[in-house]
């Protein structure tokens, strides 16, 4: 049986999550529209979806639609809603039926990758964030954005945990680069015994619990690969377990 050790390394461990946006108590609705070819205005989104948070409980500061949503099953129009300075949304309304002049539409939230910044800055407590892209409003939905604290740059994973109206609970989560993996496991391997010559993994890995990555100790014709797994990520410190594979 393979032994099972474990590594600590300080990797400075920024893990934060929040909820996003607001609340509705449906994310329904329908709009009839006296036009030959139906669909709803801007102005129409805009006045329904302010009265929905509104009677939510969760009032925006403000809703901006500039796009009218077009009576056609599968057309989208998107809202920009504001809650606070680092917690804005955009209310995807989609339309899902329509009969006569009547539209029927879902609403659903998405982060533009200017909110997404915003909302990756006030959940770090870090004024220099950077994404990749925006990030779709569905569970396990990820964007990679880079985080710069005291001028130090890693990157963090986000990804959606569950989404309920438009709110959006989010989980920030580091990326630890596979390159300081290896270095701390040829560390911990050096001294247990002769050191390796090279160790490599074949992927970056979340500093969270169970995440695993696969790395190979060489040295001279002899190779070896051993399974790396976080076994807590708490403050500055992530702590891992390692074992060789059989």
């Amino acid at each position: 049986m393979a032994k099972t050790k474990k590594i600590a390394t300080s990797a400075a461990v920024l893990a934060a999550a929040g909820l996003l946006g607001g609340g509705l108590t449906a994310c329904s609705g329908s709009m009839k529209v006296e036009t030959s070819k139906p669909a709803v205005s801007s102005d129409d989104l805009q006045k329904d979806l302010t009265d929905r948070l509104a009677k939510s409980g969760n009032p925006a500061q403000s809703v901006t639609c500039k796009e009218n949503l077009t009576g056609e099953v599968g057309k989208t129009a998107k809202c920009d809603v504001v809650f606070s300075e680092t917690n804005a949304v955009e209310a995807v309304f989609t339309a899902t039926k329509v009969e006569g002049t009547t539209v029927s539409y879902e609403i659903a939230p998405e982060l533009t990758k200017e909110q997404l910044q915003n909302a990756v800055s006030g959940l770090t407590s870090t004024p220099t964030v950077s994404c990749d892209s925006g990030l779709e409003g569905k569970a396990g939905a990820t964007a990679k954005c880079e985080v710069t604290k005291d001028g130090v740059p890693s990157r963090r994973t986000v990804e959606v945990a569950k989404v309920e109206g438009l709110s959006m609970d989010l989980n920030v989560i580091q990326i630890l680069d596979k390159k300081r993996v290896a270095e701390v496991l040829s560390e911990k391997l050096g001294a247990d015994g002769p050191p390796p010559e090279t160790v490599e993994c074949v992927d970056d890995v979340m500093a969270q619990v169970g995440s695993t990555v696969e790395c190979t100790a060489t040295s001279g014709d002899q190779t070896v690969g051993y399974i790396v797994e976080v076994t807590e990520a708490e403050g500055d410190t992530v702590n891992f377990d390692y074992q060789q594979k059989p």
